[in-house]
């Protein structure tokens, strides 16, 4: 598992352990798990869509020895709702994400988010809305 993964994967963490989220189930796109189709209850699908090196550095204010690297990474969470239902609760628990995601961010190395607007997805027979943000953050090491 390479950093930002972990990055991600503690946030996600947090975000599991808030109350109002517990009927939500996380699952990785593109991993292991099996997804029900169509989906009887909340499923959240986190995945990185985009990352990129901001910058490198060598040395700074705090000491000449650190050297390092900047990323940024941009993380979305798509928030299915059975379509039997008509999404009744899915702004709810968008909306507990987004808050959420700042006690979850510890390390306060989210730097943006935002939600989409309510859409439909014909393939899970589901209704949707997307939860977006990035994080920047520092691998460094002492030369």
């Amino acid at each position: 598992m390479n950093q930002i993964e972990k990055q991600v994967d503690r946030i996600i963490a947090g975000l599991k352990i808030i109350d109002e989220l517990k009927p939500l189930r996380f699952v990785r796109e593109y991993g292991s798990q099996n997804v029900e189709t169509p989906i009887k209850g909340f499923l959240a699908v986190v995945s990185v869509t985009d990352t990129s090196l901001s910058k490198s550095f060598i040395g700074g204010y705090m000491s000449s020895s650190v050297k390092g690297d900047q990323y940024t990474a941009h993380v979305e969470i798509r928030v299915y709702a059975p379509a039997t239902e008509n999404g009744s609760g899915l702004s709810e628990i968008v909306s507990e994400i987004m808050t959420g995601l700042k006690k979850a961010d510890g390390e306060k190395i989210i730097v943006e988010s935002n939600a989409s607007p309510i859409a439909f997805d014909p393939d899970m027979n589901a209704i949707y809305r997307t939860v977006d943000f990035a994080i920047e953050f520092c691998l460094c090491e002492e030369g």
